[in-house]
């Protein structure tokens, strides 16, 4: 028995993470089917887009800002050592838009949405405001899931291109500052070590992460529980599936757009 009781709890583990996914590809499959059709709820996405995006941007400001200057302070650090600090610039560009401003907004930013998605629908899950909606005729999905999902899929990448422009201003003002490089050359270093394919990969990272997060959100908010603890676990949850998804996404995605050789 306690040989087969660590298989036995790996087994449901496993067991509840399919579960788990499947539930999300089902939502996800609801949300896209009904959502495409007529009324849109174009005020409702609207309403969503200022709620998840506009009230984020405080929080997307100092991380675009404070991300570029550490990230520029430690590459120029490094590259004093070989009398390369000039290069500082083309050393920053890649990371800060291919790795970094996507995965850390989606990280800070999304699991501030997700989890603030988790707890509006969980609230209304314990007392029993889905099922009023339900009752009256209206579809929980089309009319609560739908306009948080295309909110902050839409949201995420707008974020990320605002950050991305700080990061650069972050980073230009360290690169001045502190190792003597001119905010211009920087700017041309960094403007020029970056391709097209660079911008997809970072903005196709973040339309990922955004879809992942406002699904999630809305998943684990319709599987609240009742109870006085349920939406507090669930918005537990919702940070660690968060969390592990876009980590798990973002080695998926970097493997698709950095093939090796």
């Amino acid at each position: 028995m306690s040989v087969r009781r660590p298989f036995e709890y790996i087994g449901e583990a496993i067991r509840a993470g399919f579960d788990w996914a499947g539930g999300i590809s089902l939502l996800l499959g609801r949300a896209l089917l009904r959502g495409v059709q007529r009324p849109w709820g174009i005020y409702d996405v609207f309403n969503q887009i200022v709620a998840l995006g506009i009230r984020s941007l405080p929080l997307s400001t100092l991380m675009g800002v404070f991300v570029g200057m550490a990230l520029t302070w430690q590459f120029g650090e490094a590259l004093m050592g070989f009398g390369a600090k000039n290069a500082v610039g083309s050393a920053a560009a890649l990371a800060l838009v291919r790795e970094l401003v996507p995965t850390l907004m989606a990280l800070t930013i999304g699991a501030k949405i997700a989890t603030g998605v988790t707890a509006e629908l969980g609230s209304m899950k314990v007392s029993e405001q889905i099922d009023a909606i339900a009752s009256l005729g209206a579809d929980p999905v089309k009319k609560l899931v739908w306009p948080r999902l295309v909110a902050s899929t839409v949201t995420l990448p707008l974020l990320n291109i605002y950050g991305n422009v700080l990061a650069l201003i972050g980073g230009a003002f360290i690169a001045d500052i502190v190792f003597d490089v001119p905010a211009e050359y920087f700017y041309e270093t960094y403007i020029d070590e970056l391709y097209p394919m660079d911008y997809i990969s970072g903005l196709v990272k973040s339309f990922t992460f955004g879809l992942l997060v406002g699904l999630i959100g809305c998943y684990q908010g319709f599987q609240t529980k009742f109870g006085t603890e349920a939406v507090g676990i669930s918005t537990t949850n919702t940070v660690v599936a968060t969390s592990v998804a876009i980590i798990v996404f973002d080695f998926v995605l970097t493997t698709i757009f950095l093939p090796v050789g």
